[in-house]
């Protein structure tokens, strides 16, 4: 009877002992007494919130597809993406205030990375936001005006010398028969950038030019030919396709979301899509931030910058110009012109060019910020 316990508790033991080990390395087998954490391939993810501006949703959910594909593993752990789309400027805030916690930032510029950097040492009383591993671009993209060819007479006829300063009087002289569509200045990057090279072309970038009287009313005249507030370059690039002309005649958004719109089916109405450079433009970087925020751990991080590599990686930029109409951040893909595969040769035709025009300094955060204020007074 002895010799029977002894072996039925050497038994149980050793079964223990067993599913304990299965557990470890293989994840909990049925229901159980004690959980313990999993370690190895069925260990949790380490979860990879990366916060993003919404006009390079399309290439980063392709490239998190074929960044799963490899199977990413971080200290035995398996490596999760999850992308959240907001606008660039409104990420800022979120953060700050702690109601977005994510991993990584990318807004469509550098320069919400510096207001994240100085509204978090404000709100924190000191401490960096930014991790080590300094921003690094993903992608370019300047700000472009896409317009119906049937409407785009008074901006073809604008000099150079005096762009948006010809487009403003077309606009105020149609009697509200022209429409015009840019983005909120207050939540989206590409808005601040349009508003940006309105009040450069008008004088100089100071607070005291953009608080004027004169601007003011100037700027009122353009924007009375914007009939609405959009938060998303996406949602203003998509309504200009969806209602042509009697929304907008022409937009200001993103050269690669300009390039998208060519392959829409309603890409040749209204005398087709022409795209417009700006003699003056602003170029959007597209940084991909790792946050250093209490929020996120040293396997986020390693994660982090391990999706940032893959990102840049020759094959991820190549899709991300020849399908998305990115103009690569990596100097080991170059663009061929004359590559009709390419959106910079296939629509050459449609106004797509390489050559970039000059780029507008980014005035400082005062500036900004005044002329965020004329805005607003203006629109009420």
């Amino acid at each position: 009877m002895l010799r029977l316990s002894r072996m039925l508790s050497g038994g149980y033991l050793l079964l223990a002992l067993l599913i304990t080990l299965l557990t470890l390395f293989v994840g909990p087998i049925g229901w159980a007494p004690f959980q313990f954490t999993t370690i190895g391939p069925g260990g949790a993810p380490v979860i990879v919130t990366v916060a993003y501006g919404t006009e390079k949703e399309q290439w980063l959910k392709a490239a998190v597809e074929r960044f799963t594909a490899t199977n990413p593993h971080v200290g035995g752990r398996p490596v999760q993406i999850i992308l959240t789309g907001i606008g660039s400027r409104e990420m800022v805030s979120q953060v700050v205030q702690g109601t977005l916690q994510a991993t990584v930032v990318s807004p469509a510029s550098m320069v919400q990375i510096d207001q994240l950097r100085t509204a978090w040492m404000i709100a924190n009383k000191g401490g960096s936001v930014i991790g080590a591993d300094a921003p690094k671009s993903l992608v370019i993209t300047p700000l472009v005006l896409l317009a119906w060819k049937d409407r785009a007479a008074p901006i073809d006829q604008a000099a150079p010398g005096d762009f948006w300063m010809a487009i403003q009087k077309a606009l105020t002289a149609s009697g509200g028969q022209m429409h015009f569509g840019h983005t909120n200045p207050e939540t989206s990057n590409s808005g601040l950038q349009t508003l940006l090279l309105l009040a450069a072309d008008y004088g100089d970038l100071s607070v005291d030019q953009v608080q004027s009287t004169d601007f003011r009313n100037w700027l009122r005249g353009v924007e009375q030919a914007v009939p609405s507030k959009e938060d998303s370059t996406g949602t203003l690039t998509t309504d200009m396709l969806r209602f042509g002309p009697s929304k907008y005649d022409f937009v200001a958004v993103y050269e690669n979301l300009a390039i998208e719109a060519m392959d829409s089916p309603a890409a040749g109405g209204n005398g087709g899509l022409r795209v417009i450079y700006p003699p003056t433009t602003i170029l959007s970087d597209h940084p991909y931030a790792v946050l250093s925020a209490p929020w996120v751990t040293s396997e986020q991080r390693q994660a982090a910058i391990q999706f940032r590599d893959f990102l840049l990686s020759s094959e991820i930029q190549q899709l991300a110009f020849q399908k998305y109409g990115f103009r690569p951040a990596s100097q080991q893909v170059q663009i061929n012109p004359s590559d009709t595969s390419s959106p910079f040769g296939r629509y050459a035709i449609n106004g797509v060019q390489l050559n970039l025009p000059s780029q507008l300094s980014i005035p400082p955060g005062e500036v900004i910020d005044a002329l965020i204020r004329t805005w607003k007074s203006v629109k009420q």
